[in-house]
């Protein structure tokens, strides 16, 4: 049920998409932005009962696998930007952001949505939803920094071929898009450092040790150490393309060690095979 739920946020989602193309290609039709917005309103809400419902068919087990953890930063991603509009009102960002909304989503709409091997005994510790939450967060607010990113270079490209076409008339200011980028960064970077937090806190209560080596630990932490850096240059003058180049760098490895762990970075995923092996006496 969970799934067909999550199709109809996927269509919700892919209707905004366009509704905000349209209003970037005609800035006139104002009414298309708003369309945009309730529509994509209309789709986090849709996305959020079909992860209630995933919930109680499976307990929360489905968070610790890829596909899972897909269907969570999509929504955070969708809601992290629903708030940036409301607070700076950047309709034309939306129609970079929807279209990766709907991209990062698509492959999530197929597979199994369960994960039966994370034991009840993982999901009952009460740091475990903060680390899920939090980790996705994280990442989501990557995911909107590598579009603002983007949306940097293209408008910087024109500026400095001296073609002020489309974009610069659309897209915000040189200015305005790098403080953006800047403040996305540490904002994940702030929710990444509670989700590792969080997964310490786990980790220690399923396996008695805050580090074991783990693949998922090693590179949960490679990619705290990279945007820590970011937050780190920005003090010491990092700005503008550098930045922006670096923040797409960055993604681009957020998303490569997401399929190659077939989780998002951050989520402990072997927490839970640990706690099922100790549950049946196979751990030491």
């Amino acid at each position: 049920m969970s799934v067909i739920i999550l199709r109809v946020a996927a269509a919700m989602y892919a209707a905004a998409a366009t509704s905000y193309i349209v209003y970037f290609a005609r800035p006139r039709l104002a009414r298309a932005a708003t369309a945009g917005y309730w529509l994509l309103a209309a789709a986090f809400a849709v996305h959020a009962a079909a992860i209630g419902v995933g919930c109680a068919e499976f307990g929360g087990r489905e968070f610790f696998s890829l596909r899972g953890g897909l269907v969570l930063m999509v929504w955070l991603l969708a809601g992290a930007y629903l708030v940036l509009q409301r607070r700076y009102h950047l309709p034309t960002v939306g129609a970079f952001i929807t279209p990766l909304i709907l991209i990062v989503l698509l492959p999530a709409m197929f597979g199994d949505p369960g994960h039966p091997g994370v034991p009840p005994e993982t999901l009952r510790h009460k740091s475990v939803t903060i680390h899920i939450l939090t980790a996705g967060l994280g990442v989501a607010l990557f995911g909107l920094a590598f579009a603002v990113a983007l949306m940097y270079l293209l408008q910087e490209r024109e500026v400095k071929g001296k073609r002020f076409g489309a974009l610069f008339s659309r897209l915000p200011s040189l200015d305005a898009l790098d403080k953006l980028n800047q403040r996305l960064v540490r904002a994940g970077f702030v929710s990444y450092t509670i989700a590792l937090v969080a997964g310490t806190i786990t980790a220690t209560a399923i396996w008695k040790s805050p580090w074991s080596w783990d693949p998922q630990q090693v590179i949960s932490l490679g990619v705290w150490i990279l945007y820590g850096a970011m937050v780190q240059l920005r003090h010491t003058g990092w700005h503008g393309r550098r930045y922006a180049l670096l923040t797409l760098v960055g993604f681009v490895l957020v998303l490569g060690s997401m399929v190659t762990l077939r989780t998002v970075p951050g989520v402990t995923r072997h927490a839970g095979d640990y706690a099922g092996s100790a549950h049946t006496g196979g751990a030491q």
